[in-house]
């Protein structure tokens, strides 16, 4: 309840101020912009930090995001080179802060430099450890802006305003077979973010499963697969009891990124 707490606060703040494929560099670039003094690139993804951020710790989360666009025999090539281009051509971005700071009554969500702007959605907060909290918070987040940026940016499918989209219907299969409980949103209900919010979690939780990841991110409930908010956490599960979601992931996510390996991640957050 605690992170959800602090997810609701953070995403609330960030979406009203907000609305090329190399490998992350080895040592934070610096930046001019006060807000943002640091950053890395990776694959066509600007990963800027705040004043406090370790410079090893955002190294560590571009080479994550590099672990998810390794070689692979299911990638489609093009389907790639679309995604990285639209990241490239559309400036997204992502912002990392300390763990803590949103809790200052002065925090600001900070502005980047030129020529980025809105194309981004919420933090990734370095904590004072590793292990799996952190690297939930780290892929979590970057699967957000995958999902909720750059897929949204780059086919209707994963329009999340359109109740017509694959990515809403697959949402609803799972709300409607009590797979996916949107309850702790329910306050949000008349919010304009609100349908952004809970397509952009499902994704997260889909992909999660279907990279068999709820264990390594500390996701996974005793005595089931997932979690009292999205109740499967395998791939075997999501085949046969989500066909909606398995496609979406099939057409998609699996075309164009690789599951990172489980012990690389671990090393970068031990």
């Amino acid at each position: 309840m605690k992170a959800l707490i602090n997810f609701l606060i953070t995403f609330i703040i960030v979406f009203f101020v907000s609305c090329g494929g190399s490998e992350s560099e080895s040592e934070a670039s610096k930046n001019s912009d006060n807000d943002f003094p640091n950053y890395v690139d990776s694959n066509n993804l600007r990963i800027f930090g705040r004043q406090g951020v370790s410079k090893t710790f955002l190294g560590n989360v571009g080479s994550t995001y590099n672990e998810m666009f390794k070689e692979s025999s299911n990638i489609d090539q093009s389907m790639r080179s679309k995604y990285l281009q639209i990241s490239k051509d559309k400036y997204v971005y992502q912002r990392v802060g300390v763990d803590g700071m949103v809790n200052d009554p002065n925090f600001k969500t900070g502005i980047p430099p030129k020529p980025y702007d809105d194309n981004a959605t919420d933090y990734i907060w370095e904590q004072g450890s590793g292990g799996a909290d952190q690297i939930g918070e780290v892929i979590e987040h970057l699967l957000h802006t995958i999902t909720n940026v750059v897929f949204y940016l780059s086919y209707s499918d994963w329009n999340y305003k359109d109740s017509s989209s694959l990515l809403y219907l697959a949402m609803m299969e799972a709300v409607n077979k009590g797979i996916y409980d949107i309850s702790s949103y329910a306050d949000l209900k008349n919010d304009e973010a609100y349908q952004k919010i809970i397509t952009q979690e499902y994704a997260y939780w889909l992909i999660l499963a279907e990279w068999d990841y709820y264990e390594i991110t500390g996701k996974k409930e005793n005595g089931i697969t997932g979690n009292e908010e999205f109740k499967i956490g395998t791939p075997s599960e999501i085949k046969t009891q989500l066909p909606l979601g398995h496609k979406l992931y099939i057409d998609y996510a699996d075309k164009i990124l690789s599951i990172p390996n489980k012990d690389k991640i671990t090393s970068l957050f031990p």
